[in-house]
């Protein structure tokens, strides 16, 4: 197996180029100097956070053996539990990770702290109230996401506000090697793999990088991804179609996607494929934001 730091680095990417290059290739890129002047960057931090709405009710996630828990918490809260750990992480737990949140839906005032803010990426159909399909990434340094696929077979663009991880990725194709459980999740653990039980891991490619604070990660649809946060993180990205993946993804159902799963690509495909206004679709879309899968 050859652990590869491989991934193109692109410095102001235009829109035009994002789309030729990488989305509709299905290649992955990091982009960098495009969203560096955000307000956030001087603003986002735990204190932040916790001043700014300290009872908001939030949940965070535990994950081991692939089950997920859920952890429901007041912002307040979830924050000093983070601080304890930063401070000694030999004596407290690893808190759980605050996981796919619509914050931006639940703190309208953060939006101003990322503009301006790049829709030009996505497809127009999403640059209506783009920041209701955000959803963000708040937690200690090593969390971890373990090795899974986006459950839409979206593309996914991930922004970068505070600290560092480290992504380990593998492309669509090399899935076969990675020993599926259930739908999206894997097996494997990139960071320490055990050939005796998994052997064909041995003909997977990862490749492993990190994205630093003002970077945005582009994964096309299907990439799996292993992630570390390397330092106490904040994070957000979006998970979209484009008409061609939002067709792929429904004929995914042939392939073991959930009903649920199906049913949130129908409404997407109804949007960018027959022009239903996002206004209709996202009353119907919203739950997949808080869709455990």
């Amino acid at each position: 197996m050859i652990i590869s730091s491989a991934i193109e680095r692109r410095y102001k990417l235009s829109s035009d180029e994002f789309q030729k290059e990488y989305v509709e290739l299905g290649k992955p890129v990091i982009i960098s100097g495009v969203i560096s002047n955000w307000s956030g960057f001087d603003k986002w931090s735990l204190k932040y956070f916790k001043q700014l709405s300290p009872s908001l009710n939030i949940y965070a996630k535990k994950f081991s053996n692939k089950e997920i828990e859920i952890c429901r918490l007041t912002m307040k809260k979830y924050i000093e539990l983070i601080e304890s750990y930063e401070k000694d992480p030999e004596n407290h737990s690893l808190p759980p990770y605050c996981h796919d949140l619509p914050l931006f839906s639940l703190i309208p005032s953060l939006i101003e702290d990322v503009k301006p803010f790049p829709f030009e990426y996505l497809p127009k159909w999403y640059w209506y109230k783009w920041w209701r399909y955000c959803q963000f990434f708040l937690g200690s340094s090593n969390s971890i996401t373990p090795l899974h696929f986006d459950c839409l077979l979206t593309n996914n663009i991930f922004f970068q506000i505070a600290g560092r991880k480290q992504f380990t990725i593998l492309l669509p194709e090399d899935a076969k090697y990675c020993y599926r459980q259930g739908w999206r999740w894997f097996l494997v653990n990139p960071e320490n793999p055990d050939f005796n039980k998994y052997p064909d891991y041995k003909n997977a490619r990862p490749i492993t990088f990190i994205v630093n604070p003002g970077e945005i990660l582009y994964m096309p649809p299907g990439t799996l991804h292993h992630v570390r946060s390397l330092d106490m993180s904040i994070s957000f990205n979006i998970d979209w179609h484009t008409q061609k993946s939002s067709l792929t993804a429904l004929a995914a159902i042939k392939k073991g996607m959930p009903v649920q799963n199906l049913y949130y690509n129908w409404l997407l495909t109804m949007g960018l494929v027959f022009k239903v206004p996002p206004q209709i679709i996202f009353k119907f879309y919203k739950t997949y934001l808080n869709y455990v899968s």
